[in-house]
C-alpha cells in the first residue's frame, strides 16, 4: 500500500468512491469534471490516492482518496458564520462560473498570510479492502494530507463529512471540532484550528500549523528548480521536465548556491564561497536538498511526492 499524487485520469474513479462529493448538483457532472481536472493542476490545490499494488495480471486498487484545497478568507468565513450542506458544489461552481473561491497561485507564493483548507475528498472504498487494510488507509492518508500540507502558513481546516464513519474517523483524532450537524443529510461540518491541534499532545495535526519562516528567500525559479531536484535526476533530466536549457538549469543551481551562501553558509562544505567549491556541485546539492525536505517551507507552494511507477 502507498499513495502518490492524483492524476487527471484517476479522477473519475477516485471521486466515485464518494459520488455525492462531486460538487455536480449546481453545474452538472459534465462541467463538475473540468473543474476537478482544472482544480488537479492548480497548485493551490494537493491530492491523495492511496493504492495497493496488484499482482503482474492485476491493476492497483484505488482504496482512498484525499483532495484539499486552499480558499479564500471571506469564503471561509461565510461557510463558518453560516454553515450549509454541500460545500463541495459552492466551490465547484464558483469555478465553473469564473469567479473562483480558491486562492490564487500568487497570493500562496506570497506566504503573507495565514491559509484556510477546505478537505473536499477524504474517502475510502471500505467494499475493496480487508479490516487489516482499512485500518492501514485511514492511517496512511492522513500521513499522506500531513506530508503536502506541511510547511504551509494554515489557519483554519475546514471538511465536511458524509458518512457516520467519516465523521468518526476524523473525530477519533481528537481535534477536529464540530461547527454544525446536518441530520436532514447525514452530513457534519469540522473544523480543526492550532488550538485544537495544540491542545492534543502528540497529535499529528500538530506539525500542521508548526510554520517556520523560511530563511533562504528563494525566487520562484529557484523554489520551482529544488522542488524538481528532491525527485532526483540529473541536471539533463531537470532540463526535460521544467523546459529549460541545460545551461540554464545550471545557472538556477548556481544562483542556488549564492543564494544559499548568503542566508545559511553552514549549509556549503566549509562554509566556502562557490567560487572555490567548483568540484563539490554533488556535495553542495546533497546539504541543500536535504534542507529544503526538513523545512518544506522554504519551496511551497511547490509539492515533491515521487509519483509511484
Amino acid at each position: 500500500m502507498d499513495w502518490r499524487e492524483v492524476t487527471v485520469e484517476d479522477l473519475v474513479e477516485c471521486l466515485e468512491i464518494e459520488p455525492c462529493l462531486w460538487g455536480d448538483e449546481m453545474v452538472g457532472r459534465k462541467r463538475a469534471m473540468e473543474v476537478w481536472k482544472t482544480l488537479a493542476g492548480s497548485l493551490a490545490c494537493n491530492s491523495a490516492v492511496v493504492e495497493i499494488r496488484g499482482s503482474k495480471n492485476k491493476k492497483c486498487r484505488k482504496i482512498g482518496f484525499g483532495f484539499s484545497v486552499f480558499v479564500t478568507p471571506e469564503f471561509a468565513d461565510g461557510e463558518l458564520e453560516s454553515p450549509r450542506p454541500g460545500i463541495n458544489n459552492r466551490i465547484v461552481a464558483s469555478v465553473a462560473k469564473g469567479e473562483p473561491v480558491v486562492r490564487a497561485e500568487a497570493s500562496l507564493c506570497e506566504g503573507s498570510s495565514a491559509l484556510d483548507l477546505v478537505v473536499m475528498h477524504c474517502n475510502y472504498r471500505y467494499d475493496a479492502m480487508t479490516p487489516e487494510e482499512a485500518i492501514h488507509a485511514e492511517m496512511m492518508l492522513p500521513a499522506a494530507f500531513a506530508e503536502a500540507h506541511i510547511g504551509y502558513r494554515l489557519n483554519r481546516l475546514i471538511v465536511e463529512t458524509v458518512s457516520e464513519r467519516q465523521r468518526r474517523v476524523h473525530e477519533s483524532s481528537g481535534v477536529w471540532r464540530r461547527v454544525k450537524d446536518f441530520p436532514e443529510c447525514e452530513r457534519t461540518l469540522l473544523m480543526l484550528t492550532q488550538a485544537e491541534a495544540f491542545a492534543v499532545s502528540g497529535s499529528v495535526a500538530g506539525p500542521l500549523f508548526d510554520y517556520q519562516e523560511p530563511v533562504l528567500r528563494l525566487r520562484h525559479a529557484e523554489k520551482q528548480l529544488l522542488a524538481e531536484a528532491l525527485k532526483g535526476g540529473t541536471d539533463k533530466e531537470l532540463a526535460g521536465k521544467l523546459n529549460l536549457s541545460l545551461p540554464t538549469v545550471k545557472k538556477r543551481w548556481a544562483s542556488v548556491f549564492d543564494r544559499v551562501a548568503e542566508t545559511r553558509p553552514e549549509l556549503l562544505p566549509d562554509g566556502e564561497p562557490r567560487e572555490s567549491q567548483e568540484s563539490r556541485g554533488p556535495q553542495k546539492r546533497h546539504r541543500i536538498l536535504a534542507y529544503v525536505r526538513a523545512h518544506p517551507e522554504e519551496v511551497r507552494p511547490f509539492r515533491w511526492r515521487m509519483k509511484m511507477g
